[in-house]
């Protein structure tokens, strides 16, 4: 017979390979074009220099960034080491959730509480649609504080206590990211969250509120076991259902941030409570069905784990952020210095970090040493797509041309910034300003 210590490591091994799904689009290049965008990274680049950034950004807080910055320590570039923090938080949570469960119900039960958490829709849609990047550490903590609880003593009240705190850290996310709704019905938790024929999450991809199917099939079945057969864990399992289904009451009267952080607290105890469905019947531990219940998760899963993806090479800072950095202007450049009788080429990539409620126009000023125009360029940053019909998150790449008079002075500087084009008024930079200089 394989040993105590031999079968844990299979376990874990197991628990890795069915993980493997949640956190495999984040092999991908680029980034999950994610709420706020290429924010996070600009802000991990930020905190490295050990104060505000110098575009007056008001950072974050979370330990995803303290977790990426260790990554960053062994060479590695700011968008995968915010990658791999993710995938490090997601895989400490099914890891912390195996050991709650574990320690209820068993080994096996474990794996399959940590795949209904980790696969819940909300989770994943979270991550990949809201973009709450602290959302994995977030639930870390809340899952330390369950696992906590349950083991009692000096030491669980420790890991609770700690767990509180990696929670709290992590919760600004919450109050940062816009919901889409300001209270949460029924419905939206227990339905099947995405239509079937849907491929991939995409940028005008709805998030889905809920707790998925198998975690609440399962549930409900061992929930229902437990008072058929009067078993000795019905305490536990009501224990976890009582506390699980508080939470979703709240949830559904809570406002949309709140809420959304109740309904993750709720789907743990709940996802315990289900994996208790294997000591309630023993027969489910054979390993063909048991196979089958671990696949439930990842099928429901969906098209959460095809997210969209931009892999535009991002730097360490961007070029300029206009209007509350609302508006990035991540990179611009040109492809030769401005001279007279030539086209000057400008290439520039735009992203909204929240959806902009006006077309502003660009301006591109060729000035000389004086600060006088000598050419200039106004209209929309893309002609055929107009700033409020950018998605969060998306990467536009544009293109301008200037031709330069032949009596323009050799010593010339391009300056570009955005204006309301109805009254005026230029947007501000939050470095400072209403107007960047491009190459020197």
């Amino acid at each position: 017979m394989p040993s105590t210590r031999r079968k844990t490591a299979g376990d874990l091994l197991l628990l890795f390979i069915l993980l493997i799904p949640a956190w495999a689009p984040l092999t991908r290049p680029g980034l999950p074009r994610w709420l706020p965008g290429a924010l996070p990274v600009f802000r991990l680049y930020a905190r490295e220099r050990g104060g505000a950034f110098d575009a007056g950004w008001a950072l974050d807080s979370g330990f995803v960034y303290v977790a990426a910055r260790a990554f960053r320590f062994l060479g590695l570039d700011g968008v995968t080491a915010l990658k791999m923090s993710l995938a490090l938080g997601m895989a400490l949570l099914g890891f912390v959730v195996w050991l709650w469960a574990r320690r209820l119900w068993g080994p096996r039960a474990g794996a399959l509480a940590a795949l209904l958490a980790l696969y819940t829709p909300i989770f994943l849609s979270g991550l990949y649609i809201l973009g709450g990047i602290a959302l994995p550490w977030f639930m870390l903590g809340l899952a330390m504080v369950g696992l906590g609880i349950r083991s009692r003593g000096w030491k669980g009240w420790g890991v609770a206590l700690v767990g509180a705190g990696l929670a709290a850290l992590n919760a600004s996310f919450l109050f940062k990211t816009p919901l889409a709704f300001t209270r949460i019905s029924l419905y939206q938790l227990i339905e099947a969250p995405w239509f079937w024929g849907t491929n991939s999450v995409n940028l005008t991809t709805d998030p889905a509120w809920s707790l998925g199917l198998p975690l609440l099939a399962l549930g409900m079945m061992a929930l229902w076991l437990g008072w058929q057969r009067e078993n000795d864990q019905l305490s536990v399992i009501s224990y976890q259902w009582g506390v699980g289904v508080a939470l979703l009451v709240g949830a559904l009267v809570a406002p949309g941030d709140l809420a959304l952080a109740l309904i993750l607290a709720a789907s743990l105890p709940l996802a315990v409570a289900a994996s208790g469905l294997l000591t309630l019947t023993p027969a489910l531990k054979r390993p063909a069905v048991w196979a089958a219940l671990l696949i439930l998760p990842v099928l429901a899963a969906g098209p959460a784990l095809s997210p969209d993806f931009q892999a535009y090479p991002i730097p360490e800072r961007p070029a300029g952020v206009f209007g509350a950095s609302h508006i990035l202007l991540i990179d611009a450049g040109m492809a030769a210095p401005p001279a007279p009788d030539r086209t000057l080429s400008l290439d520039a990539v735009w992203q909204a970090t929240q959806p902009i409620d006006f077309d502003y126009n660009i301006f591109i000023h060729v000035t000389d040493d004086a600060g006088n125009i000598v050419t200039q360029l106004d209209g929309q940053p893309l002609n055929d797509h107009p700033m409020t019909a950018w998605q969060t998150g998306e990467v536009l790449p544009a293109h301008y041309e200037l031709t330069i008079p032949s009596d323009a002075p050799p010593s010339l500087h391009v300056r570009l910034g955005l204006y309301n084009w109805q009254t005026g008024a230029r947007l501000p930079l939050a470095s400072g300003g209403d107007a960047l200089t491009i190459g020197n």
